[in-house]
């Protein structure tokens, strides 16, 4: 087994384990000390949420590729919004029955589609308007072949999440991760440029918040 295999199935495992803890951040039902919590530590993770759409603007009849989809959220706030399909990547199996669950709920299951997969694997002849790499890339150890192979689709607007080398959460979050088997991987903004780059975007916006690099970029 290579090593980004190996990688791949640390990182399956890790997430199929906490995969509904994962998704209750996205959650509004919580007591005061998990709110306090979240905003504390996962209010980045509100913040990336929202910024994404307000960066790719109105959804409506799009076609929409989540790669690492996770638990759903983005794939379903886009549908609800108005885009014509969804189709949301995972490593987690977990992760993609919550998704399906998800979509269930929010009534928009005919327009979201979800697959337990690897991206560079995957294969879909159809067009998409609008791509998303949202924490996904923290548990890739050469994003440089999936950059490219989102290039390829041909998308006219992507956002990606790259997180932070250097913060107050880099240590401790990769101490928790990799005691619990699950490799994660920061970057600088100098090496989000380059990646971007070399992947063939040309056109590249960072938005920095606290842990996370947020790009948006678009072809042309």
């Amino acid at each position: 087994m290579s090593t980004k295999a190996a990688d791949g199935d640390k990182v399956r495992r890790y997430f199929d384990g906490v995969a509904e803890r994962f998704d209750a951040i996205y959650h509004s039902n919580k007591g005061v000390g998990e709110r306090v919590i979240d905003g504390l530590f996962r209010g980045v993770i509100q913040r990336r949420f929202s910024l994404t759409f307000d960066l790719v603007g109105p959804a409506d009849g799009t076609r929409v590729l989540d790669v690492g989809c996770g638990s759903g959220r983005y794939s379903v706030e886009f549908a609800r919004r108005g885009a014509a399909e969804v189709v949301g990547l995972d490593f987690a199996g977990s992760m993609v029955e919550i998704a399906r669950e998800a979509a269930r709920e929010a009534g928009v299951e005919e327009r979201c589609r979800f697959a337990e997969c690897d991206f560079l694997t995957w294969n879909d002849p159809k067009h998409f308007d609008i791509c998303l790499a949202i924490g996904f890339f923290d548990y890739i150890e050469r994003p440089g072949a999936f950059l490219r192979r989102i290039r390829e689709l041909n998308p006219q607007q992507c956002v990606f999440s790259f997180p932070i080398r250097w913060t107050l959460r880099t240590l401790p979050r990769w101490l928790r991760l990799n005691a619990n088997n699950c490799p994660v991987y920061f970057y600088a903004e100098d090496q989000i440029k380059r990646l971007l780059h070399d992947g063939g975007w040309e056109r590249v916006e960072i938005h920095r918040l606290s842990r996370d690099c947020l790009v948006h970029a678009h072809l042309g």
